[in-house]
């Protein structure tokens, strides 16, 4: 066989073997293949599906902000839908308006998940939110607004008419319990109630922030000076007290001792004798008085007042009675100078056997006052007011003493028989203090409770008159002789003497109050006022008792008319009943 032939049919049988075996290769490639053709198709379809149905903003590729850049809360409107909207009357929104603002404040207050929007709320958002790709304008409605929170809301709340919020205890005026009102000032009183003045007024929105750095307005409204009879504008107080003065130390008026020799009988350097009135300090004892207050304001601002009071307290006496039945031996010391040496002395006006008879003394004391002050608004701060407060005052302290004695002479020692002889003084003291006072008024409140204070001084003319007088009445029979003397006055000293001296009357009250019914305030205090250089009826006595009844007068000028001065005071403490305006 030719060898190229050969050749070339083994080329032509490589190929064909080739040609089958690549033919097979391909046949088993080729059957996955066509069952993947269906599959890859189905997923391109569902892909241009599901690119068709994600919304645009899910379509664009945005660069995501940094993680400190705020951003504002994203809705989105798919989720939403309409919700129904009630319009709001003006009656509805007057009468609903406390439980309105409550709950817009509680809707704000209540921390609620972003994502957990309800899908039937969307409607009030489509006013406000369009979707990407959207040609067309809409436009919010005039009036509405969508009241959101800064955090996450569950249900917004949609108003057609602008929301007015009213609390019906602004709807009529209110009453103020305190002062300073016009020009700013808290005060206690916004909210005029009893005891329960924890919950409103007192205690929370007035009491705790009265007081006017800026001066309240003063200069403006009523002008100054001016009185308006409006209830509002007035203001006073009851105050009954229970007082207790200083007293007056009296010498020994009245004596007894033992009945064993007449002469020396009750003297006061003897032993066994003792004072049966006098020799101690009078008027001490506790007596009631009464103070009254009354004042207006004389501008609406309440920063300045007209102030009147009156007070006085009840008069203090005392009084010792007593005759030969009650003590054997009634006598009145003194010391003589007609005599040389001069020497303790006695009037007896009872004594056994000798002489019956009796002694009276008696004494009282009465003091009183009053005052017209402006009272002009200096500063207040933290619930306080202080006022500057310039005036007239009037005080009159009166004091006096009556000593009496009458006695029978039974065997002529002391006189001769079946005569009698009555002896009398009579003292009085009286000072009138008239002058400007100049001073400082304060108030505080906090919720029900109350202080005020006051801390003044008087200063003026102090007009000191001592009236003396006394008697002495003989009677033997028919014949009567009277002498315009007595004891303790004599001709040295009686008669009426007065002088002027510059005075000054202090004075100090504090006082805690409850404001226990409405515009009233039940209170409690102290007070103290008192009088320098006064004149009391000890310093119109001489202070040794000494007395000269010669008559004609011959040697010593006794009693002495000498006067002497002391402070008096008088101090207690007082309850009343106040009206807060």
């Amino acid at each position: 066989m030719d060898p190229s032939k050969s050749a070339s049919t083994c080329l032509n049988i490589a190929t064909v073997q080739e040609s089958t075996s690549a033919s097979l290769l391909l046949q088993r490639v080729s059957r996955p293949v066509q069952w993947l053709r269906p599959l890859t198709i189905g997923g391109v379809v569902a892909a241009v599906l599901l690119t068709t149905a994600l919304p645009a903003s899910a379509q664009v590729r945005t660069k995501r902000p940094d993680r400190d850049v705020y951003q504002s809360p994203q809705i989105d409107a798919s989720q939403l839908e309409s919700v129904e909207v009630e319009p709001l009357g003006a009656t509805r929104s007057q009468a609903s308006s406390s439980q309105s603002r409550t709950a817009s404040r509680s809707d704000s207050s209540v921390p609620r998940d972003r994502q957990n929007v309800d899908p039937r709320d969307s409607e009030s958002w489509q006013g406000e939110l369009q979707p990407v790709g959207h040609n067309e304008v809409i436009l919010t409605q005039p009036g509405t607004r969508i009241i959101e929170s800064h955090q996450a809301i569950n249900q917004p709340r949609v108003f057609e008419e602008p929301t007015v919020i009213y609390d019906q205890s602004y709807g009529q005026e209110m009453e103020f319990g305190g002062g300073m009102h016009g020009g700013g000032c808290d005060h206690c009183g916004s909210f005029d109630v009893g005891c329960g003045c924890e919950s409103v007024g007192c205690g929370m929105g007035g009491c705790d922030s009265m007081g006017c750095d800026s001066g309240c307005g003063c200069g403006r409204g009523i002008s100054n000076g001016s009185i308006c009879f409006s209830r509002d504008q007035w203001f006073g107080g009851i105050d009954l007290m229970l007082m207790f003065r200083n007293g007056d130390r009296l010498p020994p008026l009245v004596t007894t001792g033992p009945s064993t020799d007449p002469v020396t009988a009750g003297q006061l350097n003897q032993a066994g004798t003792s004072v049966l009135a006098g020799g101690t300090t009078e008027y001490k004892d506790a007596s009631f008085g009464l103070r009254l207050t009354l004042g207006t304001w004389l501008d609406s601002s309440q920063c300045r007042s007209l102030v009147f009071r009156g007070w006085a307290v009840a008069e203090e006496s005392f009084s010792f009675g007593s005759d030969q039945n009650r003590h054997a031996v009634l006598t009145r010391p003194f010391f003589a100078t007609d005599v040389t040496p001069a020497e303790q002395a006695t009037i007896v006006a009872a004594f056994p056997g000798a002489a019956s008879g009796s002694i009276h003394a008696r004494g009282s004391s009465n003091v009183f006052g009053g005052d017209i002050s402006v009272r002009q608004f200096l500063f207040g701060q933290y619930g306080g007011t202080v006022d500057l407060l310039y005036g007239y005052q009037y005080m009159r302290l009166d004091e006096n003493l009556n000593v009496s004695s009458e006695s029978l002479s039974l065997d002529g020692t002391f006189g001769p028989a079946g005569s009698v002889i009555s002896v009398a003084d009579s003292i009085d003291a009286i000072n009138d203090f008239n002058g400007g006072q100049l001073g400082l008024s304060t108030r505080y409140r906090e919720g029900c409770w109350s202080f005020q204070g006051l801390a003044k001084v008087g200063f003026g003319s102090l007009r000191r008159t001592a009236k003396r007088s006394g008697s002495t009445r003989r009677e033997n029979g028919s014949d009567v002789f009277v002498e315009p003397e007595g004891l303790l006055v004599r001709s040295t000293n009686s008669g009426t003497t007065t002088d002027h001296a510059f005075g000054w009357v202090p004075e100090l009250d504090m006082s805690l109050g409850w404001h226990r019914f409405p515009h009233f305030d039940v209170t409690l205090g102290y007070h103290i006022i008192a009088m320098t250089d006064a004149l009391q009826v000890s310093g119109a006595i001489d202070p040794n008792l000494a007395s000269n009844l010669s008559s004609p007068l011959v040697g010593s000028q006794t009693p002495s008319p000498a006067l002497r001065y002391d402070t008096f005071y008088v101090q207690g403490i007082h309850f009343g009943l106040q009206y807060v305006y």
